[in-house]
């Protein structure tokens, strides 16, 4: 960390995170790419978090909330003391390869119109398995987890890649790109907040890029395995709707939104058949809640759309692909069953 003025300013929000500390911090501190500050985000921990990172790592800046903001509220706050050039969210269950930083720079410095780039980001447990390359855009809406849980070896992943949505867990960003845009939205909390934010990279007329020269080691649900899976279908469900909303030409909408309460209606159909009440009641909320939160949806869209310098068409040119139906199929069968996709 040698500039008083850094390069990176790296960004880690945390909840209770306190057993994967010291392998994130530690790996970053053997980065070969030194110019960088640490920006640790506590979301109201009771583990005694705070107190690790004091004890263990002084020159932390520290940002402490008084309640859990969540991933996008917590990166706000860690977004509005950084000085860097460039930002890097990066999750506290992670482990870097020394070389992250330097290479990650190094694909902004050859494609000056990329503004978000994702490592290669492998399974903690499993290091042969890829975690994801990011994802597509598909026209049923359910997005496209590109290389999820596939062999790490195989070419097609170790190739750079424009997708439609970088995975959070570790995503570089330009800072001055963000000063335009914004980072995340506080109403989205957690789950889908990434890819709101990659897409709105993509209406400003730059791209977002998976990056797979270096590698990040991701452990997957570190401290998001301590919400039940209501909480978690409702968010996602509820912050998919909002970006939509958002972020959509008109003409777009009027597929997408449709499209969208087919996958609730089928996807509350499965849950009340299969016993899981809750999950159908959760995701009808979030419907609700958009429907409340009509004026701020409206407010937003309106400035999203009065920076647009792509259209839809444009974007869907990089970012859309789709897989074949077996690919929904076996999405019934949650993480387990997408595992057997093969990817084309």
């Amino acid at each position: 960390m040698k500039s008083i003025i850094p390069q990176i300013s790296i960004i880690i929000v945390n909840w209770n995170g306190k057993k994967w500390i010291k392998d994130c911090f530690d790996s970053i501190l053997l980065q070969t790419f030194k110019d960088f500050e640490i920006i640790f985000v506590d979301n109201a921990s009771t583990d005694d978090s705070i107190e690790f990172v004091k004890a263990n790592y002084p020159n932390v800046i520290i940002v402490s909330n008084s309640s859990n903001l969540g991933f996008a509220g917590g990166n706000n706050a860690g977004y509005k003391v950084a000085k860097g050039e460039y930002i890097f969210l990066l999750n506290t269950d992670t482990k870097l390869e020394p070389n992250v930083l330097e290479l990650t720079l190094e694909a902004f410095d050859k494609l000056p119109k990329v503004a978000a780039v994702q490592p290669k980001l492998v399974l903690m447990k499993e290091p042969d398995l890829m975690d994801s390359c990011g994802s597509f855009w598909t026209d049923t809406t359910i997005l496209y987890h590109y290389g999820l849980a596939k062999n790490v070896h195989l070419e097609k992943y170790n190739v750079p890649l424009y997708v439609f949505s970088n995975k959070g867990a570790a995503i570089m960003l330009r800072k001055n790109i963000i000063d335009e845009i914004g980072l995340f939205d506080d109403e989205q909390w957690c789950y889908y907040e990434e890819s709101d934010l990659c897409h709105r990279i993509w209406i400003y007329g730059y791209e977002c890029l998976y990056y797979p020269k270096s590698t990040v080691l991701h452990a997957v649900g570190g401290t998001s395995t301590q919400f039940d899976n209501s909480f978690v279908q409702f968010h996602s469900f509820k912050n998919k709707l909002h970006s939509y909303l958002s972020n959509f030409e008109l003409l777009t909408l009027l597929k997408v939104v449709p499209m969208h309460l087919l996958v609730v209606m089928v996807s509350c159909m499965i849950w009340i058949a299969s016993g899981k009440i809750s999950l159908a009641f959760a995701v009808l909320k979030s419907i609700v809640w958009n429907i409340k939160n009509a004026r701020g949806i409206l407010k937003r869209r309106k400035q999203i759309q009065s920076i647009r310098k792509c259209s839809d068409s444009e974007v869907f040119v990089k970012t859309k692909r789709n897989p074949k139906l077996a690919y929904y199929r076996l999405m019934m069968s949650g993480y387990e069953g997408l595992k057997k996709y093969e990817d084309e």
